[in-house]
């Protein structure tokens, strides 16, 4: 019976925090969008005055773009720690490497359909 190799506890790390960084990501974006929008909306409308829709509707495109890019950096750092793993022969940064680009792009999505809402529907409706 021969030996697993033991993987670099850099390469985990990376695999571990790439696995983690999408999913939670998605959730600051669908959070942050809707305090956003919540926030500036409640507190325009109780002071008497109209809501800057373009504005808050640009934050929070921001907001997303910038969880987006985060997203996806986590996704390159996945498929980085996958080649490396199949370079040693490492099976649990391998699979946290699949793991973390499939969750990357199917999070990146989220994101990008959490985006979409201020630019096709009314911020402050």
């Amino acid at each position: 019976m021969t030996a697993v190799p033991a993987a670099r506890p850099r390469t985990v790390r990376a695999a571990v925090t790439a696995v983690l960084v999408p999913p939670a990501a998605w959730l600051a974006a669908l959070g942050l969008s809707y305090v956003v929008q919540d926030f500036a909306c409640s507190a325009y409308t109780s002071a008497g005055r109209v809501p800057p829709a373009t504005a808050i509707g640009a934050v929070v495109v921001g907001l997303d773009v910038v969880l987006l890019a985060l997203t996806l950096a986590a996704g390159v750092v996945a498929w980085q720690a996958y080649r490396h793993a199949s370079t040693e022969h490492s099976p649990l940064p391998g699979f946290l490497g699949v793991l973390g680009m499939i969750l990357s792009l199917a999070f990146a999505g989220g994101i990008v359909m959490i985006a979409v809402n201020p630019l096709v529907l009314e911020v402050c409706a």
